[in-house]
């Protein structure tokens, strides 16, 4: 199941991209709206969730594919990714144990040892949590401009109620 939903992630990949570039060239043209930046704001935290799900669903399909592979027809023992092993510890390969939180996959060995495979788990773990809180970083940065927004606004007003008193 994982893997169709890799597949449909790689689909939504290049839309993904094409609409930050489209996004970026309307912040560049003149004539943009006055609330341009907080727009921009929200809307780069939300492509940063959709970036950060994509990416883990990416990742979900690889991990079970390379578990998919490991169980099944001829050349599948070892594990894809046990292979990178060094030959001495590939030679005491008794199982693989995939990961899905966080994405990894781990190759299990004669004497109980658990050795990390190869494979762009890492990245994908490290790509995941970057948009995620690059996201979340956005939104805490537009809750912080308008609350900064509402005191300007409140502190106008007052100086404006106290010069009208004054006169």
């Amino acid at each position: 199941m994982f893997v169709l939903l890799m597949y449909g992630a790689m689909f939504a990949l290049p839309l993904w991209v094409i609409a930050v570039v489209v996004k970026l060239l309307s912040v560049v043209v003149p004539g943009r709206r006055p609330d341009w930046a907080r727009d921009l704001l929200r809307w780069s935290a939300g492509m940063a969730a959709v970036a950060a799900v994509i990416v883990y669903t990416i990742g979900l399909g690889s991990v079970q594919w390379d578990a998919s592979e490991a169980e099944s027809g001829a050349g599948s023992s070892p594990a894809v990714p046990c292979r990178s092993l060094p030959p001495g510890t590939l030679d005491q390969l008794a199982g693989h144990e995939p990961s899905y939180f966080p994405l990894g996959f781990d190759c299990l060995l004669d004497d109980g040892r658990v050795v990390a495979a190869g494979g762009p788990y890492s990245l994908l773990n490290l790509l995941t949590a970057a948009f995620g809180l690059a996201a979340i970083l956005s939104l805490l940065a537009l809750g912080l401009q308008d609350e900064y927004r509402a005191r300007a606004e409140m502190k106008a007003e007052s100086v404006a109620a106290q010069g009208k008193r004054s006169s």
